[in-house]
């Protein structure tokens, strides 16, 4: 009983309304509906349901396929700044700071990895070479952080931050 009662409102409700009907009311206002409630309704001829077919489901690509032939690149195990020491005072009146890394394994540059390096959390620095110098830094207590970027600009690694301080002899101070 309950499963003929399910059926015919899944057939009621899966139909879609073939007619509608249209007409105006004393006020002006324009009345639609499915049923010709009043004398004076006239019949809306309906588009067409518009419906929509799903492309075919592409084949699958065997996994041999999509494993790629380049040799894959080891990880970077280990990026950290050998100069300046953490907490250093540098004392030098140029400003010039000389920051050098230790980059395990070797930096591979044939896949376009480069070395940045941020002084207070601005990247200064984009090089190739383990070593580099900044200049004209002002006095006071600075951090450094080093990362390993790919040619998209991802980081692939950073080092730990290290904070050194620069002294500037002044007349002044």
């Amino acid at each position: 009983m309950h499963l003929r009662l399910l059926l015919a409102l899944l057939f009621f409700f899966a139909v879609p309304a073939s007619a509608a009907y249209k007409w105006t009311m004393p006020d002006g206002s324009v009345i639609f509906s499915d049923q010709p409630p009043h004398p004076d309704a006239e019949k809306v001829t309906l588009p067409k349901t518009q419906t929509f077919t799903a492309p075919p489901i592409p084949k699958t690509i065997p996994q041999k396929q999509l494993e790629t032939k380049t040799p894959t690149v080891p990880a970077y195990s280990n990026l950290q700044i050998s100069l300046p020491a953490d907490d250093q005072t540098i004392h030098d009146n140029t400003g010039n700071i000389t920051v050098t890394v230790v980059v395990e394994p070797e930096l591979n540059t044939k896949h376009g990895d480069q070395i940045t390096i941020a002084l207070d959390g601005v990247t200064t620095v984009t090089t190739t070479s383990m070593s580099a110098v900044l200049t004209n830094i002002d006095r006071g207590s600075h951090t450094l952080r080093t990362h390993i970027i790919d040619k998209e600009g991802t980081t692939l690694i950073s080092s730990e931050e290290r904070t050194f301080h620069l002294r500037r002899v002044s007349i002044r101070h």
